[in-house]
């Protein structure tokens, strides 16, 4: 039976610079910079508006799971162990939406900002022809045309 693989326990530790003298002695340990590489490396602030990759469930068998990208806003910046406590948006967890939860920062991502709207990607308003006859609906699409054609003339004095 194989053995689950396991990510090596020095993967999360700073690295640490030793100088060495002549005589094998260890003169200074001074670790590669100031602070954690994760808090460096995070681009999540406190106040932030992110998606979080949450299980909500499984499907089927126990091997599958439902994972959906719930919206969430980032309450602390991210610790030295790589987490971030964020409140989710909705009602989530349903036993007190309003708590927060501790999520790796490998589990958020900053949403994808949509296109702004242009004249060729905005949908024009579509009538509804809730009780209505066909027959009446052109009538008012006529009225319409001729009303923008009378505008366009007096406009145009």
């Amino acid at each position: 039976m194989a053995l689950p693989r396991r990510s090596s326990p020095r993967s999360s530790r700073p690295i640490i610079h030793r100088a060495v003298e002549a005589k094998g002695r260890v003169v200074s340990k001074k670790p590669s910079g100031s602070g954690s590489p994760i808090n460096k490396m995070s681009p999540f602030k406190k106040g932030d508006e992110v998606r979080v990759r949450t299980p909500v469930g499984r499907l089927g068998t126990p091997a599958l799971r439902l994972v959906m990208w719930l919206g969430a806003v980032v309450v602390s910046d991210a610790d030295e162990d790589g987490h971030l406590e964020v409140i989710y948006n909705g009602n989530f967890p349903r036993n007190d939406p309003f708590r927060t939860v501790r999520v790796a920062v490998k589990d958020v991502k900053l949403p994808v900002p949509r296109p702004a709207p242009t004249l060729g990607n905005i949908a024009a308003p579509r009538p509804t022809t809730a009780g209505k006859s066909l027959r009446r609906l052109k009538m008012q699409m006529l009225e319409k045309k001729q009303l923008r054609a009378n505008s366009e003339v007096l406009l145009a004095l």
